[in-house]
C-alpha cells in the first residue's frame, strides 16, 4: 500500500473511527449536544465547538499546502467561534467531517515521490506536514474527550 493512503486513512481514522486508539471523534462526540460543545471549563479557553473548529481550520491548511498553496493563516487559528447555536454545531460538526475528507483525498493524490520533500518553500516535508495533521486531530481529539468528561462530571 501507498505511503500516501496509508496516511490519508489515518486521517480518516482518527476523525471517524477504526484507528489504533480506538477512539475517535466522530464517536467522542456522537452523544454531544450544542450546549456541552459550546460549554466553557475552567482549565481550557477552549470549548469542544472551539477546538473541532480548529482541527477542520487546519486540515483545511494543510490541504491548501498539499495542492501548493500558501495559505494565510488567521490569528485566530481557527479557534474562533461566531455563534452558539444547534444549527452552528451541526454545520461544524459537518464542516470538519467534511474537511477531514478533502485532506484525505488531497494526500492521496499526492505524489509519493515528492513526500520527503519540502510541500512548500520555508515549510517542512509534505510527509511531516500530512502525518502531523493526523497526530494534530489526536492531540486535540484527547482534550475533546478531557472536556467531555468534565463536563459530565461535573454537571
Amino acid at each position: 500500500m501507498k505511503k500516501t493512503a496509508l496516511i490519508a486513512q489515518h486521517l480518516t481514522d482518527v476523525h471517524l473511527g477504526n484507528n489504533w486508539t480506538s477512539v475517535a471523534i466522530a464517536d467522542t462526540i456522537r452523544d454531544s449536544n450544542w450546549e456541552e460543545a459550546f460549554a466553557p471549563v475552567p482549565f481550557s479557553p477552549n470549548t469542544i465547538a472551539s477546538l473541532l473548529n480548529h482541527i477542520a481550520y487546519w486540515n483545511g491548511i494543510v490541504a491548501q499546502r498539499g495542492r501548493g498553496i500558501t495559505p494565510e493563516i488567521a490569528g485566530h487559528n481557527g479557534f474562533a467561534i461566531n455563534e452558539a447555536s444547534p444549527e452552528h454545531w451541526e454545520a461544524l460538526k459537518n464542516g470538519l467531517f467534511r474537511s477531514a475528507e478533502e485532506l484525505a483525498e488531497v494526500i492521496r493524490r499526492f505524489d509519493e515521490d515528492k513526500l520527503e520533500a519540502l510541500i512548500l518553500p520555508g515549510h517542512s516535508s509534505a510527509y511531516k506536514n500530512f502525518q502531523g495533521q493526523v497526530e494534530h486531530a489526536h492531540y486535540h481529539l484527547g482534550q475533546v474527550v478531557m472536556i467531555k468528561k468534565y463536563l459530565r462530571s461535573a454537571g
